[in-house]
C-alpha cells in the first residue's frame, strides 16, 4: 500500500487520513475501532489543552465522579469508599481525595491484583514499570485507555510541530516490549515508521553514527544517555542534521542535560514527565522550558508534604497521582515517589493546563541529611556546575555508605588540574561537611542500572 508521506503537525488531520486510506484493506473492525478510538482521544487533548482553568476544574471533577463509580466494583476501592463514608459519589469533590489512603505497590501486592480490576484480566493491556526504585510493578489497562496513554504523547509532540509520519530514535533498554493499541498497530502496518531503538547503554560513539546514519525528526528516550550523546558529540565536534524537538524522560533531567541537548543538536531540549503506570503527567512548555504543563484533564496532581498534607505552591513534595481515565485497573492517589512543586497562576502560552516546577528527584534516589531534608540530583548537579566541573567529569554517582559518609565516584574525560579539584571539593564540601564526610573517587566506567538508567545519587540501603 502506497501512502504519502507528507508529514502534518496536526494529528487529528493525520490520523484521519490515514483511517481513510486504510479501510479498503482492513476486513476486520477491531484494528479501525482502535484507531478511531485513538482518533477521539487526540481531538479531545487538542482541544482541551486550550480550555480555562476554570472549564477543566469542571471536567476534572465530572471525571472523577465517574472515575469512582468504576472503582467502587473493585473489591478494594469498594471498602476502602465505604470506610471512608461515601455513599454518594455523585457528590464527590476533588478536595474528598485527601480521605482516601495513599495506594503504592507494596498496597497492590499486598492485596493482590484482582482486588483492582473492573474487567477481566484477559481482556487487557499488561503494562510493566522499569523496577528503578525496587521491584517492577504490574498494572493493566484497555485498548482505549491505551489509546488516551498514545494521545497525551502526541499532544507534546504537536506542541513541537512534530508530525506523526515523523521517524523516531528512541534511546532505552533494547528488550523494551512494543506498545500495544493503534499506534503499535500502524507502526507494524508499515503505515507510520517504527521507532528505531538505540541502546541506552551503547557508546556515544555507536549512538550517535545511528543517530547520523537516520537523522529522524524525533529524539526520544532516557535523559541521562541522551545527556551522555549530547556531550559527545560537542567534544567531538561532530556535525548532526538538527531533529524537530528532543525529547528527555524517564529520569530526572538537570539544567545541565537540557542545555548540552540544545547546544548539540540545535533543537528544543523538552523535559517529559512520563511514567508507565500513566504516560505523559506533565511536559516542558514551548515558551519556557523550566515550566511543565501538568495534563490535569486526565490527572489530579497532589502534592503532599512530609506530614502527607497539601504542600503550598512553591514548596517540593511527593506527588501524587489519580487518574481520571484509568477504569479498567484505578489507580487513586498512587505515590509516584518523584518529587517537584506547584507554581500558581497561568501560563503565557495559553493553555488552562496546571503548572508544575521540574521533578527535583526521587525519594528513593534521595540521600536524607540529618534533619530529613534531601539531596538530591539536581541538587548533586548544581555543585558540580557552580564550578564548572563538568569540563573535566564526563559522569558522577554519589553513593551514600555507613557511617554518614558520602562517596563520589567520578569518570573523567580528562584528569582535572590541582586548581580544578580543589574547586570540585570544596564546592561539595561547603554544602555537605555539615552532615557527611565526603570522599572522592576516580573510576574508568560507571554502569547503568538494571532499569537502563544511570542512577546519580545512591543512598543508603535500609
Amino acid at each position: 500500500m502506497s501512502v504519502p508521506l507528507t508529514s502534518t503537525p496536526d494529528p487529528i488531520a493525520a490520523v484521519s487520513n490515514l483511517l481513510g486510506s486504510m479501510r479498503p484493506f482492513m476486513r476486520i473492525p477491531a484494528p479501525i475501532t482502535a484507531i478511531s478510538n485513538l482518533l477521539g482521544s487526540m481531538a479531545r487533548v487538542a482541544r482541551e489543552q486550550w480550555l480555562s482553568p476554570e472549564k477543566l476544574a469542571a471536567r476534572r471533577r465530572v471525571r472523577l465522579r465517574q472515575m469512582l463509580v468504576r472503582a467502587a466494583e473493585t473489591r478494594y476501592y469498594g471498602a476502602v469508599l465505604r470506610d471512608a463514608g461515601f455513599e454518594d459519589l455523585r457528590t464527590f469533590e476533588p478536595s474528598d481525595l485527601e480521605r482516601l489512603p495513599l495506594l503504592d505497590r507494596h498496597v497492590i501486592a499486598r492485596h493482590g491484583l484482582e482486588a483492582f480490576l473492573t474487567e477481566e484480566r484477559s481482556g487487557l493491556v499488561g503494562v510493566s514499570t522499569s523496577g528503578s526504585t525496587g521491584t517492577p510493578g504490574r498494572f493493566f489497562r484497555s485498548k482505549l485507555e491505551e489509546a488516551d496513554y498514545s494521545a497525551r504523547w502526541w499532544r507534546v509532540y504537536q506542541a513541537y510541530g512534530c508530525g506523526m509520519r515523523d521517524a523516531q530514535i528512541c534511546v532505552a533498554i533494547l528488550d523494551k516490549p512494543d506498545r500495544a493499541g493503534a499506534i503499535a498497530y500502524l507502526r507494524r502496518m508499515g503505515i507510520l515508521p517504527r521507532t528505531q531503538r538505540v541502546a541506552s547503554d551503547a557508546p556515544p560513539a555507536q549512538a550517535l553514527a545511528r543517530f547520523q546514519a537516520l537523522n529522524p525528526p524525533v529524539l526520544n528516550g532516557y535523559a541521562g544517555a541522551i545527556e551522555a550523546l549530547a556531550d559527545h558529540i560537542l567534544t567531538t565536534g561532530a556535525k548532526v542534521q538538527p531533529p524537530r524537538a528532543v525529547f528527555c524522560a524517564a529520569m530526572e533531567v538537570t539544567d545541565r542535560c537540557l542545555d548540552l541537548v540544545q547546544q548539540a543538536f540545535h533543537a528544543p531540549a523538552v523535559d517529559v514527565y512520563v511514567t508507565n503506570e500513566f504516560g505523559v503527567i506533565a511536559w516542558s512548555c514551548p515558551k519556557n522550558r523550566n515550566v511543565l504543563h501538568v495534563n490535569d484533564d486526565s490527572f489530579v496532581v497532589e502534592v503532599l508534604a512530609p506530614d502527607g498534607t497539601p504542600a503550598p505552591a512553591g514548596q517540593v513534595g511527593e506527588l501524587v497521582i489519580t487518574s481520571l481515565g484509568l477504569t479498567s485497573m484505578p489507580l487513586i492517589r498512587y505515590k509516584m515517589g518523584d518529587m517537584a512543586a506547584r507554581i500558581e497562576g497561568t501560563c503565557a502560552c495559553g493553555r488552562g493546563l496546571g503548572l508544575l516546577t521540574r521533578v527535583q528527584g526521587r525519594t528513593a534516589h534521595a540521600i536524607r541529611r540529618a534533619d530529613g531534608a534531601h539531596i538530591t540530583t539536581p541538587f548533586i548537579t548544581s555543585l558540580f556546575g557552580r564550578v564548572d566541573a563538568h569540563e573535566w567529569v564526563r559522569r558522577f554517582q554519589v553513593r551514600e555508605e555507613a557511617g554518614h559518609r558520602l562517596r563520589f565516584l567520578l569518570d573523567v574525560r580528562r584528569q582535572p588540574t590541582a586548581s580544578e579539584r580543589l574547586r570540585l571539593q570544596n564546592s561539595v564540601v561547603t554544602a555537605l561537611a555539615q552532615d557527611f564526610q565526603v570522599g572522592f573517587e576516580f573510576v574508568d566506567n560507571i554502569p547503568n542500572a538494571p532499569s537502563g538508567k544511570l542512577q546519580y545519587v545512591v543512598p543508603l540501603a535500609s
